[in-house]
């Protein structure tokens, strides 16, 4: 399998304290993979490491064989890399369309003169970036709420929308923060349902998550974090069986 994503060595320091310390994996193209961990096992530091927040103190990062490491995280979209992030960032003041066209928008060159003059070319470029993100909406099945206010949204809508507006950059690697989080049973299983199948078609998804279920249910590969350091990076099935993640969870009461 290709590897689209490649993390070498990445070790993060905050002054004295170490919060990745030589972490490698790799993500093949068409992989889903769940990087997961108890609270503080380093997660969000790593996400933000891969999609160019803040630069790692050792290690690189690779996509599709080449090193981004020094990429912002603006160039590394550009590159092919978007995400999403726990907490719901859209323009509540807009409607869903709007949200995807903000997304769709940011990955086209301007052409200022040809949108002030109104220009017939414009115009059918417009139309055809909202076919683009009416297709986005559809796929997600929330196709309903075209003209709707994304802040008068229900938090499950508003979490599809984001992931909407992920999509429209097209990416290569879609990196989710817990993209169930804070979601009813029913809405979580619609969202992970989407993800394993409309949208893992779409691109290759590193996902966060510390609900080792939904790893285990949705995911095709997990790597686990603890203190900063990987301890596991396999089949999900396996994971209770490893006396490493069960000692990091407190017992496979949490597991299973």
């Amino acid at each position: 399998m290709t590897a689209v994503l490649e993390v070498h060595g990445i070790t993060k320091q905050f002054g004295g304290l170490t919060a990745l310390d030589q972490v490698t994996f790799t993500v093949g193209e068409g992989e889903l993979v769940g990087l997961v961990g108890p609270n503080g096992a380093g997660k969000s530091t790593l996400f933000n490491i891969i999609a160019g927040a803040f630069p790692p103190t050792r290690g690189k990062v690779l996509l599709g064989g080449h090193d981004v490491t020094d990429l912002s995280s603006h160039d590394r979209a550009r590159h092919g890399i978007a995400r999403t992030f726990q907490q719901v960032t859209l323009f509540p003041e807009l409607s869903a369309l709007d949200n995807v066209l903000q997304g769709l928008h940011r990955h086209i060159p301007g052409r200022f003169l040809a949108g002030l003059c109104g220009t017939s070319a414009y115009r059918r470029e417009q139309r055809q970036l909202e076919e683009r993100a009416e297709g986005l909406l559809g796929a997600l099945g929330i196709e309903d709420h075209r003209d709707d206010i994304a802040g008068e949204q229900p938090l499950g809508i508003q979490k599809l929308l984001t992931v909407a507006v992920a999509l429209a950059t097209d990416p290569t690697v879609l990196l989710l923060d817990e993209p169930a989080a804070g979601l009813a049973h029913e809405e979580s299983t619609r969202m992970m349902d989407l993800v394993s199948t409309v949208i893992r078609r779409r691109c290759t998804i590193v996902l966060v998550e510390h609900n080792m279920r939904i790893v285990s249910r949705y995911c095709d590969r997990a790597v686990v974090l603890h203190f900063g350091q990987k301890i596991y990076d396999g089949p999900p099935g396996k994971l209770t069986a490893d006396q490493r993640v069960v000692d990091a969870y407190l017992g496979v009461a949490e597991l299973g």
